[in-house]
């Protein structure tokens, strides 16, 4: 094995896994809803992640919320794919109670992913 593999392989052993992760092929939607949204919660941040698929391999990215004003309360992360062919969410920072969030998309093998983040928050 070459040093370049042997690092690899070492980085692939320590790389950080997700915390919460979208169950694939379970279901024909994808979408995701942490916490709680009450009346007084306001849209804090949105974004809506596209990537078109590329035959036999998978398309993936990445969603940041930065620092936002208030702590989050509520995240929904909504698949625009309904026939079960969309992507998977992972939340890889951050979430419920936090600051912010950071959510790693990934799509299906040959499929590309549609993908809406909302974060919501109490602005008081």
């Amino acid at each position: 094995m070459t040093c370049g593999g042997l690092v690899a392989v070492v980085l692939g052993m320590f790389a950080p896994t997700p915390s919460v992760a979208i169950e694939c092929g379970n279901n024909r939607s994808h979408n995701v809803f942490m916490g709680t949204k009450t009346v007084a919660d306001q849209l804090l941040f949105m974004d809506k992640a596209v990537k078109s698929g590329t035959i036999f391999l998978t398309a993936s990215g990445d969603v940041s919320s930065g620092k936002l004003p208030k702590n989050i309360s509520y995240i929904e992360v909504i698949d625009g794919n309904t026939d079960g062919k969309g992507g998977c969410a992972y939340l890889a920072n951050g979430g419920v109670g936090k600051n912010n969030a950071s959510f790693h998309l990934k799509s299906q093998r040959g499929g590309g992913y549609n993908f809406t983040v909302r974060l919501y928050g109490k602005l008081q």
